[in-house]
């Protein structure tokens, strides 16, 4: 496909195209799955030409990688520059809430319900989803318990494996119970309460070590 400055007409016109495929493809995978779900019906959902669909997506299989990603990471994410900032049960109760936000979000449990069908036909997808949903969400949080062991406001000799704890901590049953349709969405006071009773565990078991106390100097 022939590429445009970003400023040219047919630029902008191309990229909402790739957005309207996008959005179409995530209503219909979301709905119908990835084995039910053709690119003639994301095509008529986009309102573009099939032949169009395939100069931006070649096949099915990279069309439905997109639209993970286009999932992914369109969701809303906190500031920067403010998220790391406040103690460390102020800054992981805030992590908590983002993160089941996150992965409460009905499309969000349909996504997940829906790669876990498609894994026998395509297990990358599976790989895929663990990177940008899991990962990518490791690597910020591991520096930020490096810099609280460096300080010594908590003891994390291992940040990555603390990291991976602190989100398993948090996931617990409260997703698999919805994943699985075992009960509703659990209400915000119920989230909540789950976040506090986590970021409580995990800041016990991490608590510094305390000094001993100093012998008296003898003269």
């Amino acid at each position: 496909m022939r590429t445009w400055s970003e400023d040219h007409p047919k630029a902008r016109l191309l990229e909402r195209k790739q957005e309207a495929i996008k959005v179409a493809a995530r209503e219909l995978f979301l709905q119908h799955g990835y084995a039910n779900t053709t690119m003639e019906m994301v095509a008529a959902r986009a309102g573009v030409s099939i032949m169009t669909l395939y100069r931006h997506f070649r096949s099915k299989d990279i069309l439905f990688q997109a639209m993970i990603e286009h999932l992914c990471c369109h969701q809303a994410k906190p500031a920067r520059e403010t998220f790391w900032v406040g103690s460390p049960a102020e800054v992981l109760h805030r992590l908590g809430q983002v993160r089941l936000s996150q992965i409460l979000d009905p499309d969000e449990i349909a996504l997940y319900r829906v790669i876990i069908g498609a894994q026998e036909q395509f297990p990358e997808v599976g790989q895929m989803y663990y990177h940008l949903r899991y990962e990518k969400v490791v690597e910020p949080l591991s520096r930020y318990f490096t810099q609280l062991d460096q300080q010594g406001s908590l003891h994390i000799p291992d940040p990555a494996s603390s990291a991976r704890v602190f989100l398993s901590l948090l996931q617990g049953t409260i997703i698999e119970r919805l994943r699985l349709g075992v009960e509703p969405m659990s209400s915000d006071e119920e989230i909540s309460k789950h976040i506090e009773a986590c970021v409580a565990f995990f800041l016990a078991a991490h608590r510094p070590a305390e000094r001993a106390p100093e012998a008296n100097s003898q003269v």
